[in-house]
């Protein structure tokens, strides 16, 4: 009777452990799945030329330069830093305030003495009607700026941008989720919620890259631009999952 025991005891413990083998390797089946061609708006990866990978169109870049990217290649980065022009960068935008999306680019800035324009959505010649602004602020902080039909949204990061060195930023939002996170080397620095209810005619207001303008008074105004190097910026349609945000960042 007890070998009877301990045989019963045995087979139980051999069943847990080929039960519990199973679920791991199911649990390791079930990893995302991560395609970074899917849902592509554009990709520019500057290589020479301003070519979107998407459309093969080459775009029109603006007091720009090609430099050094991350991996001391030359001639793989856009760099803007001509501040004597009265318009720099190129008419692409971010897809912020649509309902769905994703946005990630490596940026490497000279310094931060001024605002670092990056992405904005603003109605032609009064850049201080905005319907979306993206851009760094004098103290390394990432801003992002939306509005809809009812109110406008404006929410920092922490301190996290550098000058001097590459850093990857990203940014993901979903009105289904009621969510805006934004990453920065792989690191998540914000979550807010995320809503947006406004319709526009997608060929207004234009939009800008590198570049906006901004009132400081009645009858005067000044120009800020981006100084540094830009690559590899691409904008998506969707959500991108974490093992893709992972990916990108590499």
């Amino acid at each position: 009777m007890k070998n009877v025991i301990c045989f019963s005891q045995m087979m139980g413990v051999l069943f847990f452990c080929i039960l519990m083998s199973g679920c791991e390797k199911g649990h390791n089946d079930l990893k995302p799945v991560t395609n970074l061609d899917s849902g592509l708006v554009y990709y520019f990866p500057f290589n020479g030329n301003s070519i979107d990978q998407v459309s093969q169109e080459t775009y029109d870049i603006k007091a720009g330069t090609y430099d050094s990217d991350r991996f001391k290649q030359p001639a793989r980065a856009l760099r803007l830093s001509d501040t004597t022009l009265s318009e720099q960068g190129m008419s692409i935008g971010s897809g912020l305030g649509e309902e769905e999306g994703s946005l990630s680019f490596w940026i490497n800035l000279e310094e931060l003495n001024k605002f670092h324009p990056l992405f904005i959505k603003a109605y032609f010649h009064n850049f201080s009607a905005r319907t979306s602004n993206l851009y760094v602020t004098t103290d390394g902080a990432l801003v992002v700026y939306w509005i809809d039909n009812v109110q406008d949204f404006t929410v920092n990061t922490p301190e996290v941008i550098k000058p001097g060195k590459w850093q990857h930023i990203l940014l993901r939002w979903a009105k289904s989720k009621s969510s805006l996170e934004v990453f920065v080397n792989g690191k998540k620095v914000l979550t807010n919620d995320y809503q947006n209810d406004l319709i526009l005619d997608p060929t207004e207001p234009p939009e800008k890259m590198g570049y906006s303008y901004n009132y400081e008074g009645s009858h005067t105004g000044s120009s800020n631009y981006f100084r540094g190097r830009i690559d590899e910026i691409r904008r998506y349609n969707r959500w991108l999952n974490n093992a893709e945000v992972d990916k990108l960042s590499d």
